[in-house]
């Protein structure tokens, strides 16, 4: 089984259209994507909030299909996978580890891209020709919508006490796998940190807000595990709902505002 690794620098480079195109050309393929958050209704239906959950599937698929291909950023460096596609994008916040995902790339997609080592690196995989040809043809068409992206707006939300910060998107990724897998050791793997650094931050933000995010059970037959408080939780969920609410209506005044850019003729 041929393992495919779609990763991206930031959001809104198209990784999950990749994924649905190839997909439809590769032979006998299965898709899975490694995300954080709450499984959209209309999302990938092997979605996994879990490092292990994601690899666990990938192991069950080997005999079963041809190809499999994975949208997921996290696992790159971490599977040997036989062709890794880095999306790159110029617009935007880029991730912090958005050069080393770059550089752990076979094929790189953006406004520098080589056609000619992508047919090298495609040849590897033992592609037939018409099916190689149309791969080819699916990562030119996602080079053509990175060079063609135009403005686009991106907004970071988090609270903060006295001008700190005490509660973020890098928090709130953390609480929600929390929250779905009911261990801060995982949590902390899936988010690339180590167990310490995840529960100091939680007990800095704990400190700043005036009140316990987190219940630790140790021990027993179970083995312990975490979850979120009822305040965590309330906060958790508010933080979400916020941010949707803030994107939506930063969107609907940045589009306004594009738009009276595209109809004013003025210098």
């Amino acid at each position: 089984m041929k393992i495919w690794l779609v990763a991206g620098a930031m959001s809104g480079v198209g990784k999950t259209t990749l994924v649905e195109r190839l997909i439809k050309v590769l032979p006998d393929s299965e898709f899975l994507k490694i995300g954080h958050g709450r499984k959209r209704r209309k999302g990938p239906e092997n979605y996994f909030t879990s490092t292990d959950d994601g690899l666990a599937f990938i192991e069950s698929l080997r005999g079963r299909c041809e190809h499999c291909v994975v949208e997921s950023n996290r696992l790159v460096g971490k599977i040997d996978a036989d062709i890794v596609i880095f999306l790159d994008g110029s617009t935007g916040d880029r991730r912090q580890d958005a050069d080393n995902l770059r550089k752990s790339a076979n094929i790189i997609i953006g406004r520098n891209s080589n056609v000619s080592k992508w047919r090298s690196v495609l040849e590897k995989l033992k592609l037939g020709g018409t099916t190689r040809d149309k791969v080819i043809g699916i990562l030119k068409a996602q080079s053509e919508f990175l060079r063609e992206q135009k403005m686009t707006i991106r907004t970071k939300i988090w609270f903060g006490v006295e001008q700190r910060v005490v509660f973020g998107e890098g928090l709130a990724r953390l609480l929600q796998g929390i929250d779905t897998q009911g261990s801060l050791t995982q949590a902390a793997r899936d988010e690339g940190i180590s167990y310490r650094h995840a529960w100091g931050n939680i007990k800095e933000a704990e400190e700043r807000l005036g009140f316990k995010l987190l219940d630790r059970q140790t021990g027993g037959k179970s083995g312990g595990g975490s979850q979120l408080t009822k305040k965590g939780r309330r906060l958790l969920y508010g933080y979400d709902h916020l941010k949707r609410r803030i994107i939506r209506e930063s969107n609907k005044w940045f589009i306004e505002l594009t738009e009276e850019l595209s109809r004013d003729d003025g210098g």
